[in-house]
């Protein structure tokens, strides 16, 4: 059942509304602004018809209220009076769904409460999907990359502290938080071309010949080719094409340089270099995470974007590097 808001500080006028709604609804009263705000912070409620002309807190402020503590929420201004410069306000701050001159037709009323509460039911019927298949691709990308690198769990953490990685030195760099974390998930992805690369050398202990080099070197854009051209997967396939270019041009599979490689290819390349350097596997030890910075620091404008390795070490100055290798 919906929960209704119903603010004004006409106690008949109140009564009437409560009357009018209460038979299909949960419903919530208050007799002015301040006893409407006071419920806004304590319940959550789907739908606030609120009067506008009150003492001490008008409606429109009440509302505009309503809107930063219960955003989802539906709001709706009763009005007596012809008011251009209120209704104006309302709009533009309160993003009110509707305004109701007083007195009102009943039905109209109720048949607007029940078209609006419609559309926030659409809405969060399509935000559950939404959210859905947000989930179904992320766990494809896990599957997908685990099967590109491995199923052990050393793999498994080195993917997961890469995506943090990735994600705090997107911010750092000033990519919005949501696009950070996407960017995140999506640097998991970054070796799936390696599923097309044969296991004889993937696996192989020894030196690669030159002509396996040359095979290895394939899988950024067998990897762009795995992830097809779904929009979703945009990032990831810049990634995979430029997580092997260097700053200085030196990289394959194309050569670029500079801002020529994709900001998240050049982000991924040193989270996960500074996750290969700083974690220990059969064949060698872990460093120091002040010698791997060192190390890093003496390849800036080389291998590096030299910005991202200031923002590297900053991030080892303020914790976060420890704190995301500690979590995996």
């Amino acid at each position: 059942m919906h929960t209704l808001l119903l603010i004004d500080d006409d106690p008949d006028v109140l009564a009437t509304l409560t009357r009018s709604f209460r038979k299909g609804y949960k419903t919530l009263s208050a007799g002015g602004g301040e006893a409407g705000i006071a419920l806004l912070n304590e319940h959550p409620v789907d739908l606030v018809i609120c009067d506008q002309r009150m003492p001490n807190i008008t409606g429109d402020r009440v509302l505009s209220h309503a809107l930063q503590v219960q955003p989802e929420a539906i709001r709706i201004l009763l009005t007596g009076y012809s008011d251009v410069e209120s209704l104006m306000t309302c709009v533009n701050e309160a993003h009110i769904y509707k305004y109701v001159t007083k007195p009102w037709d009943p039905s109209e009323l109720n048949l607007t409460v029940v078209r609006a509460l419609e559309s926030l039911d659409l809405k969060r019927a399509l935000d559950t999907t939404s959210s859905q298949l947000e989930t179904a691709y992320q766990d494809a990308v896990v599957m997908l990359c685990l099967a590109a690198e491995g199923k052990d769990q050393d793999t498994s953490s080195h993917l997961y502290r890469v995506q943090h990685y990735t994600e705090a030195l997107a911010i750092a760099m000033g990519v919005d938080n949501k696009a950070a974390a996407h960017m995140g998930l999506m640097s998991m992805l970054h070796d799936i071309g390696k599923l097309a690369t044969p296991d004889a050398i993937l696996k192989k202990p020894d030196k690669l010949t030159a002509e396996e080099w040359e095979i290895m070197r394939e899988h950024p854009l067998n990897g762009v080719r795995i992830l097809g051209n779904n929009p979703f997967y945009e990032t990831a396939r810049e990634i995979s094409a430029g997580h092997h270019e260097n700053y200085d041009g030196s990289g394959y599979p194309h050569g670029l340089s500079g801002d020529d490689i994709p900001l998240s290819a050049r982000i991924v390349k040193l989270a996960d270099v500074f996750d290969a350097l700083t974690t220990q596997r059969p064949y060698k030890k872990s460093w120091p995470v002040e010698t791997a910075l060192t190390h890093i620091e003496s390849h800036a404008g080389i291998m590096f974007d030299p910005a991202m390795v200031i923002a590297l070490r900053n991030l080892f100055i303020d914790g976060t590097l420890t704190r995301i290798k500690s979590a995996f």
